[in-house]
């Protein structure tokens, strides 16, 4: 009987990606390809971050983390309001949960409007949110069971990431630099006098 029961729990969230796209029309690129993962495979892919450790995709990907964070708990404050509501909450509008005056911060739904972890972030949502939707970011895309299962269901195959070539670009002209210094030393040395013996 428990078995039944968690098992009918669990499946009340699983989201049915295929009637979503049916219902709601085609999913949004920054869902399926959000700007965050090219950002990211760019500084991955940099020879001269590797050399120099320079690590800045790591704080993007704490930064798509945190606000990983705010969509379940934006999501989470609109179930509730949901349940205590015979108006249902259908379409995100920002101002409701990222103004200090908008309606899930004053229904006490959220404690404080949500802060954003880096200023590109505008959440949406995709589809009806008190039916099938979820929310998702501009630049950081969904939650990734989301994404992947939209993926999925659309048939979309994410693109290949090839590694930037500004980054490798520089790094050709330092080592062009240090192999014309060392050239420059070689010649110097050779042509300047040198000391006499003591």
């Amino acid at each position: 009987m428990l078995g039944l029961l968690l098992a009918g729990t669990v499946m009340a969230y699983v989201q049915d990606y295929k009637e979503m796209i049916v219902k709601y029309g085609p999913v949004p690129d920054a869902i399926l390809d959000p700007p965050v993962d090219t950002d990211i495979a760019d500084e991955r892919g940099s020879l001269l971050n590797n050399i120099f450790g320079n690590n800045r995709h790591y704080r993007k990907q704490a930064r798509t983390k945190a606000c990983y964070a705010n969509q379940r708990v934006a999501l989470g404050a609109i179930e509730m309001y949901n349940m205590d509501n015979a108006t249902m909450y259908k379409t995100l509008i920002f101002s409701d949960i990222a103004d200090s005056n908008g309606l899930m911060v004053t229904g006490k739904y959220l404690k404080t409007p949500l802060s954003l972890p880096e200023p590109g972030c505008y959440l949406r949502n995709y589809g009806d949110l008190s039916d099938i939707g979820i929310i998702y970011c501009d630049y950081h895309g969904c939650l990734e069971e989301d994404r992947d299962g939209l993926r999925s269901a659309s048939g979309y195959k994410p693109k290949a990431r090839s590694v930037s070539a500004g980054n490798n670009g520089m790094l050709a002209v330092f080592i062009a630099l240090g192999i014309l210094s060392v050239g420059i030393m070689i010649v110097l040395h050779n042509v300047l006098p040198k000391a006499p013996p003591s």
